[in-house]
């Protein structure tokens, strides 16, 4: 609970001074523990904030393309990787971005091409799915808004504010878009290149009011039922058209930067195969204070290494070498650990038998959700069967990914 509550008390973004203190902490506390091996591994990568010099806007246009009026957006909410640019048009929704969403909107006669496609967080699909879905079918630009419908409504549970957008990275990929395929610190051995997956268009994430706001004022054809959200006063049509013929315009203004990145690890030997790994891994960043991504993986990473280190000194010895890692970068498309694994891919191939993640491992609901990869399942399902929890979560729980 104390790791959880200090790791979220404020926004630690890779590069800041928050996420800083936040390593230095995390790599004491390794220390202490007195395990074999604990060091830091540093690298450059190519990140994307937001401009300090020029904001990102939202403006509805008058039938004569001049600007009515400026919605208010929350300058600290973006989308890592969008593209700096603007587009123009009208306002498209798309329900949650899915491939299904956008083939029944071409099955309806809708066309998405020059508009602004507005979707829903969620549904499966990551926001970079979502963004290269919509720039495939001719979108000019997105908007991305969570909706009250997918959020919890028990009042015992503490929901998202209307007001509140969710950021996310729109790279349709993962590590360093700037150095796809090898490793950030080797950068200067290869010419420069950059990643098929980065968007065209740009992006934006807004608020349930902000989506509220544009979606009450089109025209066109009815969306499928199973397409309403619980927005106020929208009755949900898909656009392209506004009642009063406005558009919208939509400027997103990002700038890249080279953001020093530091990945923590902590190791205890193996006594019988030293040079097999076991690998646990936890993001530490967060765009915002990252309770449930960083804060729980962070707290989670930190005991188990304490639990581990502790039976060791009580005479157990792992089988293998346990290796505990503290991740950089995780919300810009987990590029600390893309960028090592780039890095060591040859020797993580001959000496890494297991990762665990634990990210996310923690999510506030009633049930356990194990996902996975296939050999570990019945692993995972005696280890729970074991501590008793059957009755409340068994292997229909646990899901191969």
């Amino acid at each position: 609970h104390d790791t959880v509550s200090r790791v979220s008390r404020a926004n630690h973004p890779p590069g800041s001074s928050e996420g800083t203190s936040l390593a230095s902490e995390i790599l004491r506390r390794f220390r202490r523990l007195h395990m074999d091996h604990t060091w830091t591994e540093s690298l450059y990568a190519t990140l994307q904030f937001p401009d300090r010099s020029q904001r990102s806007s939202l403006w509805l246009l008058d039938s004569a393309g001049l600007i009515s009026e400026q919605i208010p957006l929350n300058p600290s909410d973006f989308c890592p990787y969008s593209a700096t640019a603007s587009a123009t048009g009208g306002v498209v929704y798309a329900n949650y971005g899915r491939p299904e969403d956008f083939n029944w909107l071409k099955s309806a006669g809708v066309s998405v091409i020059g508009s602004v496609v507005v979707m829903r967080v969620g549904g499966g699909v990551s926001f970079a799915e979502k963004v290269w879905l919509a720039e495939r079918s001719g979108g000019g630009g997105a908007l991305i808004y969570p909706d009250p419908a997918d959020l919890p409504q028990d009042p015992r549970r503490l929901g998202l504010n209307t007001h509140t957008a969710v950021s996310e990275h729109v790279h349709l990929g993962s590590g360093d878009p700037f150095t796809p395929g090898f490793p950030s610190f080797n950068h200067t051995q290869f010419p420069p290149i950059q990643s098929s997956g980065l968007p065209l268009i740009p992006v934006l994430p807004i608020s349930a009011t902000v989506a509220a706001k544009l979606l009450s004022q089109l025209s066109g054809p009815s969306c499928p039922s199973s397409w309403r959200g619980r927005l106020p006063y929208v009755r949900c049509v898909v656009g392209p058209e506004f009642s009063t013929g406005r558009r919208v315009k939509l400027s997103v203004h990002n700038a890249l930067t080279p953001v020093l990145l530091n990945n923590i690890f902590s190791s205890l030997t193996g006594r019988v195969e030293p040079d097999q790994y076991i690998i646990l891994g936890a993001q530490r960043d967060s765009l915002g204070p990252g309770a449930v991504t960083s804060g729980v993986g962070t707290a989670l990473l930190l005991e188990l290494a304490r639990t581990f280190s502790a039976m060791v000194k009580k005479g157990f010895s792992p089988r293998r070498s346990l290796l505990f890692v503290s991740w950089d970068a995780g919300d810009f498309g987990n590029v600390g650990a893309t960028e090592w694994l780039e890095g060591y891919l040859s020797m993580l191939h001959l000496k890494a038998v297991a990762y665990f993640s634990l990210d996310q491992a923690v999510m506030g609901d009633d049930v356990l959700s194990a996902y996975t990869s296939p050999l570990l399942v019945d692993l995972v399902d005696a280890a729970i069967r074991q501590g008793g929890a059957s009755q409340t979560c068994g292997s229909d729980h646990l899901q191969p990914g």
